[in-house]
């Protein structure tokens, strides 16, 4: 296994133990840290995906979803769409999830703005992008 390969496996096991944090969040109704890591469960998952096809991503900012586009343009697969949306879901709740920010000329605290749906759709999403991810870098062997 080479060096992207390795780092793509390594994401992905980062993404996985985000998506339990998440989940362990959930059910302690610590909404805005649900949302969080599900955030960092989709954005490892997309970078283990990029590093599969041996394309080194470090930092990205908003851009992530314009590098995985890029990546995948020659292995463009339906569910990609799917993926895309949230990515681009979730740049609403990135900060929302962990700074206060004005909303309405108010100050808003994560808790106040991040509630039970909210989270629950958070997981969801991440989830379904974990599981693209892990069917993409089996699909590869990277997985077994």
């Amino acid at each position: 296994m080479g060096f992207y390969e390795k780092f793509a496996k390594k994401y992905f096991e980062q993404a996985e133990k985000d998506l339990k944090r998440a989940e362990k969040s959930l059910k302690e109704r610590d909404y805005p840290d649900s949302v969080f890591h599900s955030q960092q469960c989709v954005e490892k998952s997309v970078k283990a995906i990029i590093e599969a096809k041996r394309k080194y991503v470090f930092n990205h900012g908003p851009t992530l979803g314009t590098i995985f586009s890029e990546a995948m343009g020659d292995e463009w697969k339906e569910e990609f769409e799917e993926v895309l949306d949230i990515i681009g879901w979730f740049t609403e709740y990135y900060t929302r999830s962990r700074y206060p920010f004005l909303l309405k000329g108010e100050v808003i605290s994560p808790e106040e703005f991040i509630d039970r749906e909210i989270a629950e759709d958070a997981y969801r999403k991440a989830s379904k992008v974990l599981k693209i991810a892990e069917e993409y870098l089996r699909s590869r062997g990277i997985l077994q």
